[in-house]
């Protein structure tokens, strides 16, 4: 009975980027099937050959020095009909592959050139004694057709120090994207969707070191980012990070100088486990910079992130306490957290002007809406209802709607709250319609 069931050559097959690569494959794997040894191995590397040229000709496209020169140098043989310098062309090929293009790394290159030195037996029968003519087994064919499906037809030609010079000049640029899902959508489809573990790890490392490096500078302003792209990457290679991150972290800052080790904070916020993989000193001085440091300095480097960090937290909030009101309104609307929720509703209750509440509700509610639990509103509401500069300023009927539209997600606790709160607003002043009846959000709420 013939098994028809999906094997893992198959979907290895399924997973080949390029069309023509897939089909050159395709013709290997049904030689193999077929009993034909000598042409599935010469169908394998004729797809090797084909995937290295057209991957090289993806990159130089893109702008790569060393895929480009490699290029022109084959359209030129191909042009004058050179045919010993194709053959040189090819017989380099895995060398080039793996130094030149940073396609496969060491033991991908000797497993490939594995399969080169097959192909000759199979092609060149004529040079073999007839006692000892290759006879290439069933295992071999498929250790070389999964070897040229996993290390090279499967993945993006993204690999070694061109993929990570790639990224850092992604990261740089204005578009590279600043929530945490386009960043995942984004190096998923980029860089992580088929890459080979070298890369992934290449990535990780540089995304630590970057700003704390020697080139540390041209990363300042993107500590958030470089922190959202490690967690995406997290979450997307869980093996290879687990397997690598504590190694590498745990050492890594010791040597990091007093006046960028603050920018840990933002990996902080988005993978707590570093706080434990990195050693105690580092934990001490961490603790020790955040006790001590400048606003500026607490500012520049994103230390409040560190409250996802009990122990840090707790300096955090002493440090947020000793500082005057207009510093905390600065801070918060900087920085929104919810460790800051109810200072700010404590703030905005006790504003003392038209003028002030809406500055408040602006830059401090707003920031924070989308941070809003049901209860948070309730107290939002009753702080608005309970301070006449507050629901009488003619801004905060904007402000409020905003609070709504950003909390939607929670109207089906704080519905109530809302409902209450335009009721109240509509007895007070005798008329639904009336502007401090804020009919606009009991509009909102019958929609």
């Amino acid at each position: 009975m013939v098994n028809h069931s999906l094997t893992d050559i198959d979907s290895l097959y399924l997973q080949v980027r390029d069309r023509t690569s897939q089909r050159l494959i395709a013709e290997a794997i049904t030689a193999y099937r077929g009993g034909a040894a000598r042409s599935a191995i010469l169908s394998t590397w004729i797809a090797v050959a084909y995937d290295i040229i057209a991957k090289a000709r993806e990159l130089a496209a893109q702008g790569e020095p060393a895929p480009q020169a490699f290029i022109t140098e084959l359209d030129a043989a191909i042009a004058s009909n050179d045919i010993p310098k194709r053959q040189s062309i090819e017989r380099q090929l895995l060398e080039t592959a793996n130094k030149k293009l940073q396609l496969l790394a060491p033991h991908e290159h000797d497993a490939l050139q594995r399969l080169f030195e097959d192909r000759h037996l199979c092609a060149h029968p004529a040079f073999i004694a007839d006692d000892e003519l290759f006879q290439p087994t069933p295992e071999l064919l498929r250790a070389h057709i999964t070897h040229a499906l996993n290390y090279l037809l499967i993945h993006a030609p993204l690999q070694g120090k061109s993929a990570v010079a790639r990224f850092e000049a992604d990261i740089l640029s204005a578009s590279y994207p600043a929530s945490r899902t386009s960043i995942g959508q984004y190096l998923r489809a980029r860089y992580l969707d088929r890459a080979k573990d070298a890369l992934v790890i290449n990535l990780i490392k540089g995304i630590l070191t970057a700003p704390f490096g020697t080139e540390r500078a041209k990363f300042a302003g993107k500590e958030r980012q470089l922190a959202l792209s490690l967690r995406e990457i997290a979450d997307a290679k869980t093996a290879i990070y687990d397997s690598n991150v504590p190694p590498f972290v745990a050492n890594r800052f010791d040597a990091v100088p007093d006046e960028v080790l603050l920018k840990l904070c933002p990996y902080l916020e988005v993978e707590t486990r570093l706080w434990g993989w990195v050693s105690e000193s580092v934990r001490i001085r961490v603790k020790t910079l955040l006790d001590a440091a400048t606003l500026d300095a607490l500012k520049a480097t994103g230390a409040f992130d560190a409250f996802a960090i009990p122990e840090l937290a707790s300096i955090l909030l002493a440090r947020f306490d000793a500082f005057d009101e207009s510093t905390q309104i600065n801070i918060i609307s900087e920085n929104p957290r919810r460790e800051f929720i109810q200072k700010a509703i404590a703030l905005y209750r006790d504003a003392r002007g038209w003028r002030h509440a809406e500055s408040l509700g602006r830059t401090l509610m707003v920031p924070l809406a989308p941070l809003f639990g049901a209860n948070d509103i309730r107290q939002v509401l009753d702080a608005v209802a309970a301070n006449e500069q507050i629901w009488a300023a003619s801004g905060t009927s904007a402000i409020l709607e905003t609070i709504f539209e950003l909390s939607q997600s929670l109207l089906a606790e704080s519905r109530p709250y809302w409902q209450g709160f335009v009721d109240h607003m509509a007895s007070e002043r005798g008329n639904q319609t009336e502007h401090f009846a804020y009919p606009a959000i009991r509009a909102k709420l019958a929609t």
